[in-house]
């Protein structure tokens, strides 16, 4: 909770800093609005080993292959990335790169999610 409280204040302070200073100097507000996202990111990455410690439970408590693990994890985060860098070049005013990005983060989920497919499709056939 109390990180949520911090990554909320350094929100709420970016927003400000980026509106008293995007009619002076629009190039030092995009550089504040990228360094408070950056600042926000950073701030999240602390929960992410209770993430992988439920994920860790699941997959003991399911007798799933923890080998799954690691490309489930490498999906999510590709996805925060790529929505995060796409975000970027839509504040920029880039929609055109910002789709693009979205393209190849949607391509490189599929490419990892292909040996995930595979087995299950195997599971699949072997059950049959």
């Amino acid at each position: 909770m109390a990180d949520l409280v911090k990554i909320i204040g350094v929100a709420l302070i970016t927003v400000v800093a980026f509106l008293l200073v995007k009619q002076t100097r629009p190039e030092i507000a995009m550089i504040i609005t990228i360094a408070g996202s950056i600042l926000i990111i950073l701030l999240s990455i602390s929960t992410l080993s209770n993430v992988i410690g439920q994920f860790n439970q699941i997959f003991k408590a399911t007798g799933v292959n923890a080998s799954i693990l690691l490309p489930i994890l490498k999906i999510i985060a590709i996805g925060y990335i790529v929505e995060f860098g796409a975000n970027i070049c839509v504040d920029a005013g880039a929609n055109s790169i910002a789709d693009k990005v979205l393209f190849a983060g949607k391509l490189i989920i599929l490419l990892i999610a292909l040996p995930i497919i595979n087995s299950v499709i195997d599971m699949v056939v072997g059950l049959l």
